[in-house]
């Protein structure tokens, strides 16, 4: 582990929480979710997608790194959804942003974001952005949260 990530919104996340594997345990909570995410956040301005299947079992993180445009959500969303297993019904999400955290437009992004992936028959789960907190664009836009109650 490296000093310079210390500090950073999902570090109590590493040791606390058994990561699910690819594959074989569901991504069923946020705390889940967070914890495999921490696996690919390289932690500069990154975005990270996990592709579910109808388990809610991770098959696929994708890590896109050099995202300083926030709308370069969408393009990562299409790769993971055209880069997906037949059997993708789920998507989660997160856009690392050092130092800063949630936009004002991040609400409208969650919008498109979630429609986008309805229209692929894929259910955006959660799209996190990691920056001086870890905060959900989808309680912006005044969604419930979409985790299975298992």
């Amino acid at each position: 582990m490296h000093d310079d990530h210390q500090g950073d919104p999902m570090s109590h996340s590493r040791s606390a929480h058994r990561v699910p594997r690819g594959g074989i345990d569901p991504i069923r909570c946020e705390a889940d979710a967070l914890a495999v995410l921490v696996l690919g956040a390289p932690y500069g301005h990154d975005i990270i997608g996990i592709t579910l299947d109808t388990e809610r079992r991770g098959h696929t993180i994708h890590v896109v790194t050099g995202t300083t445009d926030p709308d370069a959500l969408f393009r990562v969303i299409d790769l993971c959804l055209a880069d997906s297993r037949p059997d993708a019904h789920g998507l989660v999400l997160a856009s690392s942003r050092p130092r800063g955290g949630l936009e004002a437009t991040d609400r409208q992004r969650w919008v498109e974001a979630a429609a986008q992936c309805d229209d692929a028959g894929v259910e955006l789960v959660e799209w996190f952005v990691l920056g001086d907190a870890v905060t959900r664009p989808r309680e912006l836009a005044g969604d419930p949260p979409r985790w299975n109650p298992w």
